[in-house]
């Protein structure tokens, strides 16, 4: 009879997901989008652990354009985008080991700057009006 409950219990699950309600439904959206923000956070963390404090200001304002121009999250509001990375932000013994990881992480970086500017240039043309 408990074998029973059980598979009730895991089917009631299992179907629960295709009705959720529509706040459910937004709640799995933002764990999805999650791994990006996770990641977006601990770039800046590790920018402000390795890099000097102009590094870290630079690259924290390239990090806000890329949320502002979605390369994070691709249609969510980038204020929650934002307040979603501040939450995940860890601490920056767990992201830098040692300070002999700091060349490596700063020129990954620095490559991701790079990238990142010339996306969002492609981005910020691409909603410009003329004339």
């Amino acid at each position: 009879m408990k074998a029973r409950w059980g598979f009730t219990a895991l089917a009631s699950v299992a179907v629960a997901g295709i009705w959720l309600p529509a706040g459910a439904q937004s709640a799995m959206e933002l764990a999805l989008a999650a791994p990006n923000e996770q990641q977006e956070a601990d770039y800046r963390v590790i920018a402000a652990r390795c890099g000097t404090p102009a590094f870290e200001k630079a690259f924290f304002r390239h990090s806000r354009a890329a949320v502002a121009a979605g390369l994070v999250s691709k249609g969510r509001d980038p204020v929650d985008v934002e307040k979603s990375i501040a939450a995940r932000r860890r601490s920056p013994l767990v992201l830098v080991a040692t300070p002999a990881d700091c060349p490596s992480q700063l020129a990954q970086l620095k490559e991701l700057q790079k990238k990142r500017s010339a996306l969002v240039g492609k981005t910020r043309g691409r909603g410009a009006r003329t004339g």
